[in-house]
């Protein structure tokens, strides 16, 4: 039972004090009492901090009922300026409307930021308080059965601390009231200058808050004064019945993190207690008052978050309150003007969005919300984490190969974007390069800053500067990219289906179900757009994405075979023409090592001749090598020359055939896998045996082990492959 000591000292529940005791707790962190919702949401954040990527750490949170949020980069950069604008201001008149695509993970979003609050409100630094009323029994006041007959009301200094049994009556505030509004405004106002005196900014911004300028809700404000007119205008005698209380957010139980769903219904209303039998024991003074209780998630939100989820489903005059609540900060219930702290946030679908812009209302509405922007995401490394603990999660029933969930998650990325377009760059050059990109090509842009192969270093140097402009192109656009294309819900669904169909999962089973997938036009609405070139064509992502893998496995099978080419490219290149230039000049090289000058190496020049399959007529293309250098030395004076981007072509040839020798070794393995495949499955069978020679067999288990090892494939996905790559390619 240690849990139960442990949870003893953490309940944050239990702390309670007298208003005298709060008034010392506020005297100490003064910032930290008078923060309104908008800047204890930013202090929460800032408490977080961010990653190296600029990411906000609040949003990347795991919990049971909240899985992080990644990517969204910009998103969650407009949602926190938009709080540093309401500080800036002094207050928090803008509704806050997500926008985005059905699963853009609008909620995800906000649920993420409700859960931080919820976190952050259980630390010293996000302390929160409130107040109930508390009415001791009358033994308590005037003695228990005449022991103390003597002690009266004046001398007790706060009724705070008082245990259940002495006590008839407890009345809470349902809008969770912050203590300093119990302190009568012309006071609290003088009392707030002073305290705040030596923090300028943070006066100024109280001095707008409802802390400076409000009261009371009705109901506290009704209790407050027939007490104080009870004890002749004694404040003091009132605030004996104050309890401070430590409040906690929590989105489960609705406190202060709140979520309306699209349903109808009324979000806020009163309901009369003062005829509700439990309260019979309040003080006479109180029972003659027309008491109503606030009722409502407006009124469960209040100091915290209210989240409109699918806000525009719900027909206009639900929310149009919202208007007056935007401008002023209350809400009117039943005639009684209620100030209110809130944090508004909502979503909604784009169809929604551009349903609601054809209303004759839109332009009211418009002044008071903020959009912004949440669409799906583009870059398929962070699409990768959403469907990461997925994928663990299912690996004792299916286990993902190297490349499979990334060739999975690029499909969905290239579904979300569009072509460029030369008209949206001012830069010409960039814009024949943006306009060339292939869907791949982009999604790889995105996300690791790759850069095509074929293009030359300048091309390279102008599409990395304008990678930005790129990103951009399409912002102020309708069809922005992340507006259209397959959603997370949907590609969650696939990754079921497909892990339900297979126990290992390569490139190639992901590659299958997609070209099925691309076949239901019915079920998806961008298997229906228009193809622009390789854009919005999905069979022409699947060949793409298909000749990406399989380039990559070939590498790493390759690489597994054990063959080393030990040359360095640049330097092998470089040695040839300074001995080939020498010779032609019937000059002598500088030997590096011994430091002296001797003949060109004959030898070694026709060696390199021979390693790349020299047809021609090697004093033929040694004149044009040579040309071609003088040519390159006019154009660039004073540039260090780098061989491999003068002389490409040659570096091929020189790959090439090191590849010509791996590829005489794959081949040789193609001829013995199926024996070698064959006694893995009869392994237990002792009488089985295959014409396998120990060489081969060690051949390919060394291939097995260096995939496995290096590249983390298991036994049966490495195989599998090998078998797929020789098919394709050998």
């Amino acid at each position: 039972m240690d849990w139960l000591e442990e949870a003893n000292q953490k309940d944050s529940h239990s702390e309670v004090h007298s208003f005298r005791d709060y008034m010392d707790i506020f005297h100490k962190y003064p910032i930290r009492e008078t923060r309104p919702t908008y800047k204890y949401l930013l202090d929460m954040v800032h408490s977080y901090g961010q990653d190296t990527d600029g990411n906000y750490k609040v949003f990347q949170h795991k919990y049971p009922d909240s899985p992080p949020v990644y990517g969204q980069k910009r998103t969650q950069r407009a949602l926190i300026e938009n709080l540093e604008n309401f500080e800036k201001e002094g207050v928090n008149n803008k509704f806050i409307l997500l926008v985005g695509p059905n699963g853009s993970s609008k909620s995800s979003l906000v649920r993420q930021f409700m859960k931080g609050a919820e976190s952050y409100s259980k630390k010293d630094e996000g302390v929160l308080y409130s107040f109930s009323w508390i009415f001791p029994i009358d033994n308590y006041i005037k003695g228990n059965l005449g022991f103390s007959s003597d002690r009266t009301n004046r001398d007790l200094n706060t009724y705070a601390y008082l245990e259940d049994k002495d006590i008839s009556a407890i009345l809470g505030s349902e809008l969770k009231d912050h203590p300093l509004l119990l302190i009568p405004k012309e006071y609290r106002q003088e009392i707030l200058n002073d305290t705040l005196a030596k923090d300028p900014s943070h006066l100024e911004m109280v001095k707008k808050s409802y802390i400076y300028k409000s009261d009371l809700s009705k109901r506290n404000r009704m209790i407050y004064d027939a007490l104080l007119k009870n004890y002749k205008g004694k404040h003091t005698e009132v605030l004996k019945h104050i309890r401070v209380e430590r409040i906690l957010i929590s989105k489960r139980y609705s406190a202060s993190a709140v979520t309306i769903e699209p349903q109808l219904h009324v979000d806020a209303k009163l309901q009369q207690i003062t005829m509700d039998k439990r309260l019979a024991s309040l003080p006479p003074s109180l029972q003659c008052l027309n008491l109503f209780s606030m009722q409502g998630e407006v009124v469960l939100a209040n100091r915290g978050i209210l989240e409109y989820s699918d806000l525009l489903k719900r027909p206009l005059d639900t929310y149009k309150y919202l208007l007056m609540t935007m401008e002023t900060g209350s809400i009117n219930l039943q005639g009684i003007l209620t100030q209110l702290d809130i944090f508004f946030v909502g979503t909604s679908n784009e169809i929604h969005l551009a349903a609601f812009k054809q209303h004759p209302d839109f332009n009211s509405f418009k002044g008071r919300i903020n959009f912004i922007r949440v669409p799906y995401l583009l870059n398929y490394k962070d699409e990768m984490n959403i469907y990461q603990e997925q994928v663990e999660g299912l690996k004792s029933n299916s286990v993902f190969e190297p490349h499979a969930l990334e060739a999975f998650c690029l499909f969905a990325i290239m579904t979300r974007l569009r072509c460029s377009q030369t008209k949206h760059f001012e830069n010409s050059k960039l814009a024949k390069i943006a306009t060339t990109l292939s869907p791949l090509e982009k999604a790889k842009l995105y996300a690791i800053e790759e850069l095509p192969e074929n293009l030359d270093s300048e091309e390279k140097q102008i599409l990395k500067l304008g990678r930005v402009d790129i990103q951009a192109e399409f912002e102020n656009e309708n069809l922005y990219e992340g507006k259209f294309g397959i959603s997370p819900r949907d590609m969650k669904n696939i990754l079921y289906k497909i892990t339900s169909k297979h126990e290992t999962i390569t490139f190639v089973e992901v590659i299958d179900y997609l070209y099925k997938l691309i076949q239901k036009k019915n079920n998806y609405d961008f298997l229906n757009m228009t193809p622009q070139g390789d854009f919005h064509h999905p069979a022409r992502f699947i060949a793409l994405i298909k000749e990406e893998c399989l380039n990559r496995f070939d590498r790493e099978f390759r690489e597994s075979l054990g063959l080393v080419d030990d040359r360095s490219y640049e330097d092998y290149l470089k040695r040839y023409i300074e001995n080939v230039n020498a010779l032609i000049k019937g000059e002598r090289i500088k030997n590096i090592i011994t430091g002296k000058y001797e003949e060109a190496d004959d030898y070694f020049i026709k060696e390199f001749e021979q390693s790349i399959n020299l047809n021609e007529s090697s004093d033929s293309f040694r004149s044009h090598l040579i040309s071609k250098l003088g040519a390159w030395y006019l154009d660039n004076p004073g540039k260090q020359i780098i061989y491999n981007e003068v002389f490409p072509d040659i570096v091929e040839r020189l790959q090439e055939s090191f590849r010509v020798e791996q590829k005489k070794v794959i081949v040789e393995i193609s001829k013995h896998l199926v024996f070698f495949e064959k006694e893995i499955s009869t392994a237990e069978d002792e009488d089985a045996k295959t014409p396998l020679s120990d060489a081969n067999r060690n051949q390919i288990r060394k291939v097995l082990d260096n995939l496995i090892e290096n590249y983390s494939y298991s036994q049966n996905g490495a195989l599998a492959l090998i078998k797929f790559i020789i098919k394709e390619r050998y």
